[in-house]
């Protein structure tokens, strides 16, 4: 061996055979003479990625589980460039097999590029399930606002009147109430909506739960401002001749009358309707609508019962009655020229009840002279009778001839 070594063309054969033992070693047996690079990965981390689930919503409730966690994403830069929507992948946990209680459980996902490496932080989590509860609650409508000034709200009414809710059992017995919200700020007409449903705790925070129906029909009726009037019926012409109206018996005397404040404070009575006595011809039962004055919302009731009475009609003549004189200017006087002296007979009619009371004193005449000047003049006798008293002579046809003087 000292030998061969010592010569100098052994010593080069050998030291070429290691030159290409080491080649190989180093170059893997390749023939490539390029050279070779590993590729760079780069690390991106999406944090507070939603954790959704899934899981037997029949049956379960999720009552503990984390609401997010990060997702670490490895890959070359040209796969990281990559647009990665939400919309793009899911992060999630699946329930459907596990029961109630208490689980450790992985966290899956799908739909992230499969060039790119995906690791969940934390891989696993704890979640805790309980099984539903469905309870049946009654609906509690809350008013917010206020209607218009003056008016009133009545008792909502709801329909369905009671729900099913359906929460982990655990928290049923810290359920409040199921409140329906309505908002009457303003109105001043009934309200009619269709209104979502809510369940609050006994301290009034909302509490997740499943509600159905989830929304109810509410209506809740507003009343305007009333007032209790007497009716005060008119009546208008003659009972026909021969016919007297003993007596109109008004069986509804007092309705409640709805409407702006400002307008019903105003009313002493309520004008009921008009009866043309020259149809009443006998004994009358008769129900009447009642009319609806200007700014008025409706009347309770809306009719009035009246019982009429008649019999055959009585003449009686009074002898000098005076006239009055209204209206007469400051420092003026009237002297009468016709009828002298300023009294006259008249003859009324009426029922022998009606007739048989009247005095002197319950027939007024009179003339109105406001605004006219001094001289002789020509003015219509007026009379105030009592009711279902008439006078026999036509009202027009009773004139007077009086002299508007200065006083001295």
């Amino acid at each position: 061996m000292d030998k061969l070594l010592s010569n100098n063309s052994v010593v080069k054969i050998v030291a070429l055979f290691l030159a290409i033992a080491l080649w190989f070693v180093v170059n893997g047996g390749e023939t490539s003479t390029a050279p070779q690079y590993n590729k760079a990965v780069e690390t991106y981390r999406i944090s507070e990625v939603s954790l959704s689930s899934k899981v037997n919503k029949d049956r379960l409730a999720i009552v503990k589980i984390p609401e997010t966690v990060t997702v670490e994403l490895k890959g070359t830069p040209a796969a990281l460039s990559k647009n990665i929507s939400p919309t793009d992948y899911q992060v999630y946990v699946d329930l459907t097999s596990y029961n109630k209680g208490s689980w450790v459980v992985p966290v899956q996902y799908s739909g992230f590029p499969s060039d790119l490496s995906v690791r969940i932080v934390p891989e696993k989590v704890e979640v805790i399930l309980e099984a539903k509860q469905s309870v049946e609650k009654e609906v509690k409508p809350r008013l917010i606002g206020e209607v218009v000034n003056g008016y009133s709200v009545g008792e909502a009414i709801v329909t369905p009147k009671k729900v099913h809710v359906m929460m982990p059992e655990s928290r049923v017995k810290d359920i409040g109430e199921i409140q329906a919200s309505i908002n009457v700020e303003g109105f001043k007409k009934g309200i009619e909506q269709t209104v979502p449903l809510r369940v609050l705790d006994k301290k009034g925070n909302p509490m997740e739960a499943e509600i159905n129906p989830a929304v109810v029909e509410v209506k809740i009726p507003v009343t305007s401002p009333f007032k209790t009037l007497p009716i005060k019926l008119g009546y208008v012409n003659n009972a026909p001749e021969g016919i007297s109206i003993d007596s109109i018996r008004v069986i509804t005397d007092e309705i409640m009358v709805y409407g702006p404040l400002e307008v019903i404070d105003k009313l002493t009575f309520y004008p009921g309707p008009q009866i043309d006595l020259s149809t009443i011809k006998e004994d009358r039962y008769l129900q009447l609508k009642v009319p609806l004055q200007p700014n008025i919302v409706k009347t309770e009731p809306d009719f009035v019962e009246l019982e009429i009475s008649v019999s055959k009609a009585e003449a009686q003549t009074f002898e000098q009655i005076p006239i009055n004189v209204n209206g007469l200017g400051e420092g003026l006087q009237a002297v009468f020229v016709s009828p002298e002296n300023g009294m006259m007979p008249l003859t009324v009619t009426g029922s022998s009840k009606l007739i048989k009371d009247l005095t002197h004193e319950d027939i007024q005449l009179y003339i109105d002279v406001s605004n006219l000047p001094p001289g002789e003049l020509e003015v219509p006798i007026l009379m105030n009778l009592p009711t279902f008293i008439s006078a026999k002579e036509a009202t027009e046809a009773q004139r007077a001839l009086v002299r508007i003087e200065k006083v001295e």
